[in-house]
């Protein structure tokens, strides 16, 4: 599970007080660490009530039907997995026609940002991000260069704001791309709630109300600053795409590999709890032994939960593309 590391150490923009935990839990935070801490405090919570005496465990009847469904539960689990493979396979497979129409448009995309910085696009997404990013970054500092003496003053307070709004924020996803390590999720991460939507509107809105007061060459500038926007959204939606497609893959799989143990103890202790006398050891033993397979049991779905609960936040923070957004992906 070494695959698993390299995606679950990255993080996104850090908030501070209770905004940071819950981004951990909800994105930056290794999903095995996440299922591990619910399912422990669901053995604790066990634990605590075998050891209190409020569920003493001594007709283990009701712990048949336990470990039961637990079984059965695990084995839909792996229904689950199949649905996910056949989900990921069915973006999979494709005609030749179809690739190569999709190669086509990723490699004009991929040119279109290598003829305006003139320089040979990253096959890595972190290094693609990191030029387009810089371009964005040069176009708008250009801009708020030519605006300068050349336009009226409240377009010109209007375009500054802008400028510097997005020339602070490529500052901090070039920085966040430094200090990252690789991975699809933590290139996605640098941008997950990156949307200049009303940056976008706002240079329209200039344009339009001053276009006989702008010089061409501003005008032009503010295109180009829309259309570098434009580009890093479509490079957002992509990185999704393929992290959705890594991150399901890696659920179905490593479904199976928590299932399996969990399947295991389960019927290992049904078959403890067949004997005509109960259980072959004490209560003390009983207490501190049934919570502890039952966090076994729980684990797969802890993982599940914890690997869904990421992809459906990102999925809902990326939901509009420009020049739309929506209240989840403001920043």
């Amino acid at each position: 599970m070494d695959d698993a590391t390299s995606d679950d150490r990255g993080g996104s923009k850090s908030g501070t007080g209770v905004g940071q935990p819950i981004q951990w839990v909800l994105l930056t935070g290794n999903r095995f660490a996440i299922a591990a801490v619910l399912s422990a405090a669901l053995g604790s919570s066990y634990l605590l009530l075998s050891i209190s005496g409020a569920a003493p465990l001594v007709d283990t009847q009701p712990l048949l039907y336990v470990f039961s469904g637990l079984i059965s539960g695990n084995f839909t689990l792996i229904t689950v997995v199949v649905s996910i493979n056949q989900l990921v396979l069915s973006r999979e497979l494709r005609t030749p026609g179809q690739l190569e129409s999709e190669i086509e448009r990723t490699t004009d995309f991929r040119e279109e940002v290598e003829a305006v910085t003139n320089r040979t696009a990253p096959a890595e997404p972190a290094g693609f991000l990191r030029l387009v990013a810089e371009s964005t970054r040069r176009d708008a500092q250009r801009l708020g260069g030519l605006s300068v003496g050349s336009v009226p003053a409240d377009a010109r307070d209007e375009i500054d704001e802008i400028t510097t709004e997005i020339t602070d924020e490529f500052d901090r996803i070039d920085a966040h791309i430094e200090a990252s390590a690789d991975g699809i999720f933590n290139t996605l991460s640098m941008i997950l709630e990156t949307n200049f939507a009303h940056e976008i509107q706002r240079l329209e809105s200039v344009q339009r109300t001053h276009g006989e007061d702008i010089p061409a060459t501003v005008d032009e500038a503010i295109s180009d600053v829309r259309d570098r926007l434009r580009e890093m959204d479509i490079a957002r939606q992509y990185f999704k795409s393929m992290y959705l497609q890594v991150e399901l893959s890696r659920l179905s799989r490593y479904l199976l590999y928590a299932g399996v143990p969990a399947v295991g103890t389960a019927i290992a202790t049904l078959f403890v709890l067949t004997a005509a006398a109960g259980p072959p050891f004490g209560e003390p033993v009983r207490a501190v032994l049934f919570p502890t397979t039952v966090a076994v049991g729980v684990f797969p779905l802890s993982l599940l939960f914890a690997y869904i609960l990421r992809t459906a936040t990102v999925t809902e923070r990326t939901a509009a593309i420009t020049p739309f957004t929506t209240p989840e992906q403001e920043p």
